[in-house]
């Protein structure tokens, strides 16, 4: 998101948590030439850039990113309902614009739109992904355990330091020499889940392991697997298991009568 106003910068921040769309990051730039420094470090599928803009405007920052990124999907933002505006825009390679002020549910209904092309095109590659893999790979065990796969390093790395609650997806893209964008991406492809859900079942296991092998207090356990909010434990512990951690920890131990 390429704005320089905050208001509207916020205005698509907040739209894109109410709409719950699985993006993985959402970055903000404040002028074109944040916006071209972004893209080529984090390589996103989707920007949404505002035409005028201070120093390189939105049409000068987008020809560069289009040029170098010609995958990323790019939405323009303008107050400037000219046509000459929307017609260098589509040169460019535009997919649409929105005016503003912008609707929010009219920004809602866009961002579902896109957001399902994209998982539709990433599922299509994961699938042409794998099996390339496969064919090259025939001594490992899962098409994305060889050693020189970065999302073997991440996994690698997850399970290492899962314990650690300032663990983020920008730390683990870093040992596997990815952007973080990519590496979500591509965790996804191979793994099936997403890099988050990945790292909750690792502490909620480890978790589980703690509440039936120690007395350990939960709110221990929830700092000991990387919970420093023990409320965000119980809430996923709960999510992942359908019982409380004081719930698991007797229905485990309890003894199973014996069958008359």
């Amino acid at each position: 998101m390429a704005d320089d106003t905050p208001i509207i910068r916020s205005t698509v921040s907040r739209v894109v948590a109410a709409e719950a769309l699985d993006f993985a990051n959402v970055w903000e730039a404040k002028n074109g030439s944040e916006a071209v420094e972004l893209a080529r470090r984090e390589r996103p599928e989707l920007i949404l850039i505002d035409i005028k803009m201070p120093g390189v405007d939105g049409l000068e920052a987008a020809a560069i990113i289009k040029a170098e990124l010609p995958r990323t999907r790019l939405i323009f933002l303008t107050a400037y309902d000219e046509f000459a505006y929307v017609q260098r825009a589509l040169k460019i390679g535009a997919l649409d614009y929105l005016l503003k002020p912008i609707r929010p549910a009219k920004l809602g209904e866009l961002l579902r739109k896109l957001h399902g092309e994209i998982c539709t095109e990433l599922s299509a590659s994961s699938s042409a992904a794998d099996a390339e893999i496969a064919r090259d790979v025939t001594s490992a065990a899962t098409p994305c355990a060889p050693e020189r796969d970065p999302v073997k390093r991440a996994i690698a790395f997850i399970s290492e330091n899962y314990a650690d609650e300032n663990m983020s997806l920008s730390a683990v893209a870093n040992v596997a020499h990815l952007s973080p964008s990519h590496l979500a991406h591509r965790f996804r492809e191979c793994v099936g889940i997403s890099y988050k859900q990945f790292l909750t079942e690792k502490r909620i296991e480890a978790a589980k392991d703690l509440l039936l092998t120690t007395d350990t207090t939960n709110e221990a356990v929830a700092e000991q697997v990387g919970y420093a909010n023990v409320t965000n434990f119980y809430r996923l512990f709960q999510r992942e298991t359908g019982m409380t951690p004081a719930q698991f920890r007797r229905s485990e131990k309890e003894p199973v009568p014996d069958a008359q």
